[in-house]
């Protein structure tokens, strides 16, 4: 998995063609900012889609508050991306996998090992539906997006305690 992951990084930050998906960027607060609001109303969508038995909508909106959520996280450390599974791959490598960082980021990297299982997975799993819901034409029932309101809002809410410290 370290293997796969610093092979992802690799790709992203020095792509064979074309311009990198990942770079280094100054810290921006404000972006953070920006990224948890949109974080936010995507959970906010999310509650709508599900209530009025969009479901497919549901996961979409999901899958977004917590992208923004990681997006913020990116920002927080320096880093923009230009595709989710770099983006992905940028957050395990920073918050959730990484044993040595500077000592202001002890707490995030703790606090992000909690998130290792739960909530990393959550929104690979996420992703992965979301590709298949935006653009599949299958029926989905409340089962299928009823699992995507609380980890979503836990996801969101988590990555803002991390990033807040």
């Amino acid at each position: 998995m370290l293997e796969y992951i610093e092979k992802t990084l690799h790709e992203c930050f020095h792509p064979k063609k074309g311009k990198p998906n990942l770079r280094k960027v100054p810290v921006n607060d404000r972006r953070v900012k920006q990224h948890i609001d949109k974080a936010h109303s995507n959970l906010r969508a999310m509650k709508i889609m599900f209530n009025n038995n969009l479901f497919d909508w549901t996961i979409i909106c999901g899958y977004y508050a917590m992208y923004h959520s990681v997006l913020a996280s990116l920002f927080k450390i320096g880093i923009q991306t230009r595709a989710h599974y770099c983006a992905i791959a940028v957050f395990k490598k920073f918050y959730v996998e990484r044993d040595k960082v500077k000592p202001e980021y002890i707490s995030y990297i703790k606090k992000a090992k909690q998130l290792e299982q739960k909530y990393a997975e959550t929104l690979e799993k996420a992703q992965e539906n979301r590709v298949v819901e935006q653009y599949g034409v299958e029926v989905l029932t409340n089962d299928d997006a009823e699992w995507i309101i609380e980890d979503a809002k836990d996801f969101v809410l988590k990555i803002e305690e991390v990033i807040a410290e």
